[in-house]
Protein backbone atom coordinates (compact mmCIF):
# COMPACT_ATOMS: atom_id res chain seq x y z
CA UNK A 1 0.00 0.00 0.00
CA UNK A 2 1.42 3.39 -0.97
CA UNK A 3 1.75 6.46 1.21
CA UNK A 4 -1.40 8.57 1.26
CA UNK A 5 -0.42 11.75 -0.58
CA UNK A 6 -3.40 13.60 0.87
CA UNK A 7 -1.95 13.63 4.38
CA UNK A 8 1.40 14.98 3.20
CA UNK A 9 1.68 18.56 4.38
CA UNK A 10 -1.06 18.19 6.99
CA UNK A 11 -0.38 17.92 10.68
CA UNK A 12 -2.57 18.10 13.76
CA UNK A 13 -1.95 20.85 16.28
CA UNK A 14 -3.78 21.93 19.42
CA UNK A 15 -4.65 25.62 19.15
CA UNK A 16 -3.83 27.46 22.35
CA UNK A 17 -4.58 31.04 21.32
CA UNK A 18 -5.38 33.20 18.31
CA UNK A 19 -3.86 36.67 18.27
CA UNK A 20 -2.74 39.60 16.16
CA UNK A 21 0.26 41.87 16.49
CA UNK A 22 0.05 45.54 17.32
CA UNK A 23 0.35 47.78 14.27
CA UNK A 24 3.90 48.78 15.27
CA UNK A 25 5.03 45.18 15.88
CA UNK A 26 3.45 44.05 12.60
CA UNK A 27 5.31 46.80 10.75
CA UNK A 28 8.62 45.90 12.46
CA UNK A 29 8.28 42.23 11.57
CA UNK A 30 6.76 42.44 8.09
CA UNK A 31 7.82 45.91 6.86
CA UNK A 32 4.31 46.57 5.49
CA UNK A 33 4.49 43.58 3.13
CA UNK A 34 1.09 43.42 1.39
CA UNK A 35 0.76 39.62 1.81
CA UNK A 36 1.70 39.56 5.50
CA UNK A 37 -0.79 37.69 7.70
CA UNK A 38 -2.80 39.70 10.18
CA UNK A 39 -3.82 36.93 12.60
CA UNK A 40 -1.71 34.17 14.10
CA UNK A 41 -2.18 30.98 16.07
CA UNK A 42 0.00 29.64 18.88
CA UNK A 43 -0.33 25.86 18.78
CA UNK A 44 1.25 22.69 20.09
CA UNK A 45 2.08 20.05 17.51
CA UNK A 46 1.26 16.38 17.35
CA UNK A 47 3.40 13.91 15.38
CA UNK A 48 3.21 13.77 11.61
CA UNK A 49 0.94 11.24 9.95
CA UNK A 50 2.51 7.84 9.37
CA UNK A 51 2.45 6.45 5.80
CA UNK A 52 -0.54 4.23 6.62
CA UNK A 53 -3.38 4.23 9.14
CA UNK A 54 -3.73 1.57 11.82
CA UNK A 55 -4.99 -1.62 10.12
CA UNK A 56 -7.81 -2.52 12.55
CA UNK A 57 -9.82 0.71 12.31
CA UNK A 58 -8.07 2.80 9.62
CA UNK A 59 -7.42 5.72 11.98
CA UNK A 60 -4.06 7.48 11.99
CA UNK A 61 -2.31 7.39 15.36
CA UNK A 62 -0.65 10.61 16.50
CA UNK A 63 1.24 11.59 19.64
CA UNK A 64 2.28 14.83 21.29
CA UNK A 65 5.46 16.13 19.72
CA UNK A 66 8.04 16.95 22.35
CA UNK A 67 11.44 18.61 22.44
CA UNK A 68 14.50 16.76 23.74
CA UNK A 69 13.75 18.35 27.14
CA UNK A 70 10.25 16.87 27.14
CA UNK A 71 8.47 20.17 26.51
CA UNK A 72 5.62 20.25 24.04
CA UNK A 73 6.77 21.32 20.60
CA UNK A 74 4.96 24.56 19.75
CA UNK A 75 4.84 27.06 16.92
CA UNK A 76 3.25 30.31 15.83
CA UNK A 77 1.64 30.02 12.40
CA UNK A 78 -0.62 32.29 10.32
CA UNK A 79 -4.29 31.65 11.08
CA UNK A 80 -4.96 31.22 7.36
CA UNK A 81 -2.69 28.15 7.28
CA UNK A 82 -5.15 26.16 9.42
CA UNK A 83 -7.18 23.78 7.30
CA UNK A 84 -9.91 22.40 9.57
CA UNK A 85 -10.66 20.96 12.97
CA UNK A 86 -9.95 17.31 13.76
CA UNK A 87 -11.81 14.80 15.90
CA UNK A 88 -9.32 13.03 18.17
CA UNK A 89 -10.05 9.80 20.00
CA UNK A 90 -7.83 9.13 23.04
CA UNK A 91 -5.87 5.88 23.03
CA UNK A 92 -7.16 4.24 26.19
CA UNK A 93 -5.35 0.94 26.46
CA UNK A 94 -6.97 -1.74 28.63
CA UNK A 95 -9.02 0.77 30.66
CA UNK A 96 -9.72 4.48 30.72
CA UNK A 97 -7.66 6.20 33.41
CA UNK A 98 -10.14 7.42 36.04
CA UNK A 99 -8.64 10.93 36.10
CA UNK A 100 -9.44 11.52 32.41
CA UNK A 101 -12.53 13.62 31.80
CA UNK A 102 -13.84 15.39 28.70
CA UNK A 103 -12.37 18.58 30.16
CA UNK A 104 -8.80 17.33 30.64
CA UNK A 105 -8.20 14.34 28.36
CA UNK A 106 -6.50 16.47 25.70
CA UNK A 107 -3.98 17.54 28.34
CA UNK A 108 -3.46 14.17 30.05
CA UNK A 109 -3.45 11.75 27.11
CA UNK A 110 -0.34 11.53 24.92
CA UNK A 111 -1.63 9.36 22.06
CA UNK A 112 -4.74 9.86 19.96
CA UNK A 113 -6.39 8.50 16.85
CA UNK A 114 -7.58 10.93 14.17
CA UNK A 115 -11.18 10.03 13.37
CA UNK A 116 -11.23 10.10 9.58
CA UNK A 117 -14.92 9.18 9.45
CA UNK A 118 -16.26 12.33 11.15
CA UNK A 119 -17.52 13.83 7.91
CA UNK A 120 -16.98 13.61 4.17
CA UNK A 121 -14.38 16.38 4.02
CA UNK A 122 -12.24 14.79 6.74
CA UNK A 123 -12.51 11.43 5.02
CA UNK A 124 -11.40 12.91 1.70
CA UNK A 125 -8.52 14.77 3.37
CA UNK A 126 -7.20 11.98 5.59
CA UNK A 127 -8.06 8.61 4.05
Amino acid sequence: MATNDRTVGYRVGQVRTVFSLSKKAHQNVFQDHPDAPSHFVYLEWFSRFKPRPEPNHLFYRIQRSRTQDGERFAAIVPLESLHRSAHLIPKFGAAQPPEWTSNNVLELCETFYVNSFTDRHTYITVV
